[in-house]
């Protein structure tokens, strides 16, 4: 009896640090999708749907016919146009001090991407990359579009 009780609290500790550390890892959420909109997460692509989290290393890819509204932990809001491809390459955001990093891409079409509380508190802590070029923020809301798919 003592075994099995050990064994079950040995299991909800195991299930507390697997949920602690994919509840760590959310970078975000999807807010509006529209269209066929996918997250490819450890090579696995699946349809990405209203209220699934965002993670680091997520890949967003929305086809011709869609069209995808993201919004990050400190806030920042991300649409996605048809035919773009966006990377969430790092992210850590602390929401007792607003402190930061964001680190995306738009591999592939049109984003418009309106600063959160990172880029408001420390703006060289974001930095958006397409095939070519990696911008530093020093606004608070800009559109960038990328024909080029590397």
């Amino acid at each position: 009896m003592g075994h099995s009780k050990f064994g079950n609290v040995m299991f909800a500790a195991g299930m507390l640090l697997i949920c602690g550390q994919a509840w760590a890892a959310d970078a975000g959420i999807a807010k509006k999708i529209l269209g066929d909109v996918r997250v490819v997460r450890a090579g696995t692509s699946t349809p990405l749907k209203v209220g699934d989290p965002l993670q680091e290393l997520d890949r967003i890819i929305v086809a011709a016919t869609g069209s995808a509204g993201l919004t990050l932990k400190d806030e920042t809001l991300i649409s996605l146009g048809p035919n773009s491809t966006f990377v969430i390459d790092s992210f850590a955001f602390d929401a007792k001090t607003n402190q930061g990093r964001a680190d995306v891409s738009i591999v592939r079409g049109a984003m418009r991407y309106v600063t959160g509380l990172i880029a408001k508190l420390n703006p060289a802590a974001v930095s958006v990359s397409t095939t070519t070029v990696v911008m530093g923020v020093r606004g608070t809301e800009f559109i960038v579009e990328t024909t080029d798919e590397k």
